[in-house]
């Protein structure tokens, strides 16, 4: 999207305004009023998660479940678009007035800008307590889904994987290779592959992924945080936590895309790959053109409802000496549904999110989907749920390569107002993005990705000192150390007593 956001999101043109206007079905009056006896409130949902899309999808069954439980006094109406119509579709809504009752934070912008520019109703009041305390502890910050005190959204998940190594078992044996010995090294991964290209003759090959896609969770930028991870996980995701500073041009970093350098002069990499969708990649993956794909949480569920014969392997991301990579994650997300401010059915709002879309039932089913890890950890466990036998395999990836990292909001919930001037830390405004410069180099309209991403490291560094200073000047307290912790060892999570010992320094 290259539109400029107002008020935190922006405008389209006005005929996709006008399209838009009036979908809502919002027909109630006052949210803090109680509905007129045998009028019916509309609850509308919009989101790009893929657990809305399609009528057996669990968000869907949840949405008629209740809907019959409640037929003449509340109806959902839940709507799944893929997320750059997404996107496209809330910025016009808000922009008019029209957001749904309930909806997604867009990509690239989070909670507090939205609570910033006054598009979200708190939760308070509207929820009850006994229903924060069923999800795992520390799924409600300060600054995060909670801001000044007050409560927005939910975590949608549990910990979530980033990256796996996905294999189609089928490929490697037809190759030679054993189907149970999937590689754990650069050099294995690079030796399978070319062993795997030069038997499909131009039909198979040893790797695929959805290049085509932009931004740091997707494409060839997710391809490389993955590989770097093996190597210095503090730095594989492009902001080092112990030192406050991007570090896009790491050594780590630069030592994964020459890795991949390398995979395309081998040719095992399947051609197509640096143009494809992520779901593209996928349907290859499991319809074997490819032996290997390296991929969120999501694409194991993905590729068995895209591709149900599939016979899946999931492994540890390989690293240059076989041990394991480590990734990180924050249990409060700073994104998820939130209820729009002009609701004019907040209650209802409510009492589905409560009783339906984050209750226990729900994610009895979400977790059966095989989708993800829930926020409530008693369902994780619960083995009886568990959709295929691979999911052991997932569930034992996100416990061995899974901790917790350090959050700035929680440490100072103020820098809320920093990432609200910058967007998100990835500082999506800057261009060319991670992605763009690894793109430019693969394609040769690049020769070095070493002073690009220097350069790149140095914007965004400029970046966040600007922000900081703009809030400090109007006499927040905030300050570049509330980014830093010296103390964060990056093969443990980090705790609440970490936290404090940064303080009493």
């Amino acid at each position: 999207m290259n539109k400029k956001w107002i008020n935190g999101f922006g405008a389209l043109a006005l005929g996709s305004v006008v399209v838009l206007s009036g979908c809502t079905g919002n027909n109630a009056e006052n949210p803090e009023q109680t509905k007129e006896v045998g009028q019916e409130a509309v609850v509308t949902v919009w989101g790009g998660s893929d657990f809305l899309k399609g009528d057996e999808s669990p968000g869907q069954r949840m949405v008629k479940e209740f809907n019959e439980k409640n037929k003449g006094r509340i109806r959902v109406e839940a709507r799944y678009m893929p997320w750059a119509e997404y996107n496209s579709a809330v910025q016009a809504a808000a922009t008019s007035n029209e957001l749904p009752d309930i909806f997604q934070t867009p990509q690239n912008t989070d909670i507090r800008s939205i609570v910033a520019n006054g598009w979200a109703l708190p939760y308070d009041g509207l929820l009850s307590e006994e229903w924060k305390k069923q999800f795992i502890a520390g799924s409600f910050a300060e600054g995060v889904n909670v801001i000044d005190g007050k409560t927005y959204s939910w975590p949608l998940t549990g910990p979530q994987l980033s990256s796996i190594l996905y294999y189609n078992k089928d490929v490697l044996q037809k190759a030679g290779l054993d189907p149970e010995k999937p590689p754990t090294t650069w050099d294995e991964l690079r030796s399978m592959s070319n062993t795997i290209t030069a038997k499909g003759k131009g039909d198979v090959y040893g790797i695929v992924f959805g290049g085509g896609e932009s931004g740091d969770a997707s494409g060839i930028g997710k391809f490389v945080n993955a590989l770097s991870a093996g190597i210095d996980p503090q730095a594989a995701e492009g902001f080092n936590y112990k030192t406050g500073q991007y570090v896009y041009s790491s050594k780590a970093t630069l030592d994964a895309f020459d890795f991949l350098l390398k995979l395309k002069a081998d040719g095992s990499i399947l051609p197509s790959s640096f143009t494809l969708k992520s779901t593209e990649a996928s349907v290859l993956f499991g319809q074997g053109k490819a032996a290997f794909l390296i991929d969120g949480r999501a694409r194991m569920w993905i590729a068995k409802r895209d591709t149900p014969d599939v016979k899946l392997g999931l492994a540890a991301v390989p690293t240059p000496t076989g041990s394991k990579p480590t990734y990180y994650y924050v249990q409060a997300a700073p994104a998820g549904y939130l209820i729009s401010a002009k609701s004019k059915n907040a209650k209802a709002a409510a009492e589905f999110i409560e009783k339906a879309f984050s209750s226990q039932l729900f994610y009895e089913k979400y977790l059966n989907s095989g989708v993800a890890l829930t926020p409530i950890n008693s369902i994780n466990e619960n083995k009886a749920l568990y959709p295929y036998p691979e999911f052991d395999s997932f569930l034992k990836l996100h416990k061995e390569e899974l901790k917790l990292r350090p959050d700035y909001a929680i440490q100072n919930p103020q820098t809320a107002k920093v990432i609200v001037g910058l967007g998100t830390l990835s500082q999506p405004k800057i261009k060319p993005s991670f992605s763009d410069i690894l793109q430019a180099v693969l394609t040769g309209a690049e020769k070095d990705a070493a002073p690009l991403l220097k350069a790149y490291d140095e914007k965004l560094n400029k970046g966040l000192d600007e922000a900081v200073n703009k809030v400090k000047s109007s006499g927040v307290q905030v300050s570049r150390d509330d980014f830093t912790f010296p103390n964060w060892q990056a093969d443990k999570d980090y705790t609440s007593d970490d936290y404090k010992q940064l303080v009493k320094k």
